[in-house]
């Protein structure tokens, strides 16, 4: 195991050698994360939550909720397919929603949840029948969902115009001197004026920031989501480049003579070869840590689960480690490995996600894209930050990418060679 160290503390030591070595591992992964967290934070219909609304009822009560849902949502939410006047729900040729159809979306991450109005809804109101609407989404139940805070307030106001009219018909059924001819009538006329008094809002709070920006500005939030997708995904996209490296330095190495020379001292194959690993694996985790590092200072949060967070960061880093010396061991010269890197993670990092979510890319895209290991350490990421999800619901990511890892190393352990 020394031998192993002792190697891989020499390729650190020629990595860091190199000219521009620290600036391609300190500056240039955080000058992008940057650029690409402040683009994906501007304003915009790719800022707004999709919601699904399927209404079975088309009452006026459940137009009623749809308004009020939409009031209290703000421009934070996009309900689907009602407000779709541009074309953002990416409803394709689809103009409505059944219920299948939005259970799907919402398992696809097209949109954050979706909401079924029964049929009935309205009828069952007036006579103060039970009635529930349906709340389907992948959100964790324990972090704050800004869509179910949205529905529970509409809800509540709903509930709080029902009991006062319930409570208004008891009264007035209970006196004797007041004669109620119509009572559905008489309990439909309170709820309107209980429903309209709620819309007045006659108890509200002013919220006022200590510090204005420019109105120009992106907000805080905003800042905070294209942050939450920069920071995993230039510091994967920065460890595949990183760790890549590794190609060009073996073939270096063979061409040297140096790959030779220590087959010719007291180590084995398979320490040789650990080293080698080990050291590529340690440049892995400082460049994760330089980009996590950044993000923690605006604020972005990774998660409850720092042992999940650890897992996904080990196995993504062992997977492209793996694949980097399974593809190394077949190169010819420096000119084929520094090409091969380049170009693979150029097409690896946006089809895998770290540029943009494949939330918002086609589902052929996603089935495609999911060919990148980046794709599963992002799946597991926006698991973590996102959905408040912990361990477990990240270990099918890891399950993965580890098998990628044990496949490449198995390969790269075979055509393994000294010489050229």
């Amino acid at each position: 195991m020394r031998k192993a160290i002792d190697i891989a503390i020499n390729d650190l030591r020629v990595f860091l050698r190199e000219p521009g070595s620290l600036f391609g591992l300190l500056v240039l992964p955080i000058i992008l994360t940057f650029i690409i967290g402040w683009a994906n934070s501007g304003s915009g219909p790719r800022n707004q939550l999709l919601v699904d609304i399927v209404d079975l009822d088309g009452g006026p009560s459940a137009a009623r909720f749809i308004e009020t849902l939409r009031e209290l949502g703000g421009d934070a939410l996009l309900l689907c397919p009602v407000d779709n006047e541009a074309n953002d729900c990416e409803l394709g040729d689809n103009a409505e929603l059944d219920e299948a159809a939005a259970i799907q979306r919402v398992e696809e991450g097209t949109t954050r949840a979706a909401i079924i109005i029964p049929d009935g809804f309205s009828a069952a109101i007036p006579v103060f029948e039970n009635t529930s609407l349906t709340y389907i989404s992948a959100e964790s139940g324990v972090s704050p969902s800004p869509v179910l805070q949205a529905v529970n307030s509409a809800v509540l106001r709903l509930n709080g115009a029902i009991v006062a009219a319930r409570v208004g018909l008891d009264v007035a059924q209970s006196t004797d001197a007041l004669e109620v001819p119509d009572v559905n009538a008489f309990a439909q006329s309170i709820f309107q004026r209980a429903d309209e008094l709620w819309q007045q809002d006659l108890i509200s709070v002013d919220y006022q920031l200590s510090v204005i920006g420019e109105s120009s500005a992106p907000s805080a939030g905003n800042l905070q989501s294209g942050f939450s997708q920069s920071v995993p995904g230039i510091g994967s996209m920065f460890v595949m480049f990183t760790v890549f490296g590794g190609m060009t330095l073996m073939v270096v190495e063979r061409k040297q003579g140096t790959l030779q020379r220590l087959a010719a001292m007291p180590l084995t194959k398979t320490q040789l070869i650990a080293g080698k690993i080990l050291g590529r694996f340690v440049l892995g985790l400082l460049q994760f840590a330089v980009v996590f590092v950044f993000g923690l200072i605006f604020r972005v949060s990774f998660g409850d689960d720092p042992v999940a967070v650890m897992v996904l960061i080990f196995t993504y880093i062992l997977a492209i480690t793996a694949l980097s010396f399974a593809l190394g061991s077949r190169l010819e010269n420096e000119q084929q490995a520094s090409g091969l890197s380049l170009l693979l993670a150029f097409i690896l990092a946006p089809l895998g996600g770290a540029w943009w979510p494949l939330s918002i890319v086609p589902e052929f895209m996603r089935i495609i894209g999911h060919i990148s290991p980046i794709a599963w350490v992002m799946d597991g990421f926006n698991q973590l930050i996102f959905f408040g999800g912990g361990l477990v619901d990240i270990l099918p990511y890891a399950a993965i990418l580890l098998l990628i890892a044990l496949v490449f190393f198995a390969i790269a352990i075979r055509n393994f060679r000294y010489t050229l």
